[in-house]
Parts: structure tokens; sequence; C-alpha cells
């Protein structure tokens, strides 16, 4: 009884866990057009498709030392591109209903009082840049308890931790928002925040 044939994307893969640069540049030249067709089908954009899989591949080397032990590294490569792709969606969509969100509470307010709209949409852009250079982790909690009005039950079972992590991550956003906006923009983040 003969065995069966090793998968060359799976020996491809142990090369790469090992650090050899030559085998991530086959796998790169292997994959590299097929991913940016298959992310270029959900973002319609050519050069973000290129963006998204450029920093799978970053993250693939940088993170080679846990590059999965795949059956199909073919099946592997496509999942997570996809997942990027349908992450950069989420994304867009979250910052299309925040730009919505914004223009719906300011818009009337113009007419009413053009300095204070002035003043509230600057302090809501400089609120949005703060939470913008929040670490990953700490602007996704934030965010879904800020925006979503999620719960921290939920906020828990979207990211897959413990209520205590959502709490702590919560706690960490709002410190580092009042150290970095002060007290008249942090308060009124606390304005908006619904799930208190």
């Amino acid at each position: 009884m003969s065995d069966r044939p090793v998968d060359p994307l799976h020996q491809l893969a142990r090369r790469i866990r090992d650090g050899d640069i030559g085998a991530f540049e086959s796998l790169f030249r292997a994959f590299h057009a097929p991913l940016c067709e298959i992310v270029d089908g959900y973002v319609r954009s050519q050069a973000i498709a290129e963006e998204i899989v450029q920093d799978l591949f970053f993250v693939l080397w940088v993170e080679r030392e846990r590059f999965p032990e795949a059956r199909s590294m073919r099946a592997y490569m496509f999942t997570a591109a996809r997942n990027r792709a349908v992450h950069h969606l989420r994304h867009r969509a979250v910052a299309k209903r925040w730009t919505e969100r914004v223009r719906s509470e300011t818009e009337p307010a113009v007419a009413r009082a053009p300095d204070r709209f002035l003043e509230a949409g600057e302090t809501q852009l400089a609120v949005r840049e703060a939470i913008d250079r929040l670490p990953a982790r700490t602007r996704v909690a934030f965010v879904l308890q800020w925006e979503y009005e999620m719960s921290h039950d939920e906020i828990a079972t979207a990211m897959d931790i413990s209520i205590k992590g959502v709490e702590k991550l919560i706690a960490t956003a709002k410190s580092k928002l009042r150290a970095s906006l002060g007290d008249h923009a942090a308060a009124y983040v606390e304005r908006q925040d619904h799930s208190a």
C-alpha cells in the first residue's frame, strides 16, 4: 500500500514556519493574484483588494511560527482573504453609519445655532479621532457599546471574551479618551454613552 503524496503547499507551509523566505515568496506568487481577484469581488476596488491581500501576507510572515497545519492550504488562504474582505466591509459599514448618524444629529443644529454647530462638529471630530487612536480591541469594545448600544454581555459574545474583559476594555477606552480629550470632549462621550 503506497503512502498518500504530501501536498506541496503543506510542505511550503512547513518551510515558511521555519523562516524560509524562498518558500514564502513561492506562496506569494501562487496566491497573490487569485486572492486579489476574490477580495476584489467583495470590496469592488482593486486598490483596496491589493492592500488587504498585502496585509494578509505581511501578517502571515510576521506570525509565521503560528502558520496553521491546515488540511488544505488553498482553502485556508482563500478563507483568510475572504474573512479580511468581510471585515473591511463591516468596518466600512460602521464608518458610513457613523457619518450618517453625525449628519442626522447635527444638520438641524446648523439653522438654529451656527456657532454651536461648529463647536459640536469640532468636538465630534476630536472624539472620532481619539477613538480611532485607541488600541484595536479597546476601540472595538468601546464602539460596540457607544455606537451600537450593545450590552457588556453582547459585546463579550461578539468578541469571544469574558464580561470582565469587556469591562476592562471599556474602562481603558474611557480613561484614554479622558486623557486625550480633556473634560469637555470626555463629557460629550459620557453623554452619548447609552449603555452606561
